[in-house]
């Protein structure tokens, strides 16, 4: 499970039903409430319906909430739609799938800073993945016949990460940015 280094308040009874209970509750650092609840959690289209955002030559990233402390992003993905293999830039993270049928494969880096294959699992609707280990890699492709979204949760935004050139076979350096914040395309 994810787990963050926050201490709760003893007494806390916070509940989460809603996205807008979720935003709320990471925004006032609740985030044993959220990792003890979000299994449990249902989010469906409708609701996720502002923060929706296709495009067919790569998934999305779409911000839902960030401050200092987290980064809440839903991600859109047509079908066969594929991250290279990346890190998180030493952060930890979890993915609760919306919808869809998802491929996680983790590696570690050998001497060479090449991948190498650790895991291969498939998840799918309401469940959830993390990634803990700072010196994992992954990669998430939707393996579904049909258009995807998984929610993803960080414990700090990640602003940049290193990831393998599928051209070069090198690992280079990306800077992280969004499709849309709070419901509006970016430029």
């Amino acid at each position: 499970l994810f787990t963050f280094e926050i201490i709760l308040e003893v007494g806390s009874d916070v509940v989460i039903e809603s996205l807008n209970d979720l935003v709320e509750a990471l925004e006032e650092g609740e985030f044993s409430q959220v990792e003890s609840q979000i299994k449990d959690l249902v989010l469906t289209e409708d609701k996720l319906e502002p923060y929706l955002f296709w495009e067919k030559g790569s998934y999305t990233r779409n911000c839902i909430a960030h401050n200092n402390e987290f980064e809440l992003l839903l991600l859109c993905w047509e079908p066969g739609q594929k991250t290279a293999v990346h890190c998180h830039n030493g952060q930890e993270c979890w993915i609760k799938v919306v919808n869809g049928e998802f491929e996680e494969v983790m590696y570690t880096l050998d001497d060479n800073d090449f991948p190498k294959l650790q895991l291969k699992q498939t998840f799918s609707e309401t469940q959830i993945t993390s990634m803990k280990n700072p010196e994992l890699f992954h990669s998430l492709e939707n393996i579904s016949s049909e258009r995807a979204i998984t929610l993803h949760l960080y414990h700090k935004p990640i602003t940049e990460c290193r990831y393998v050139n599928v051209k070069t076979g090198e690992m280079q350096l990306a800077e992280m940015d969004y499709y849309s914040v709070n419901g509006r395309l970016n430029d």
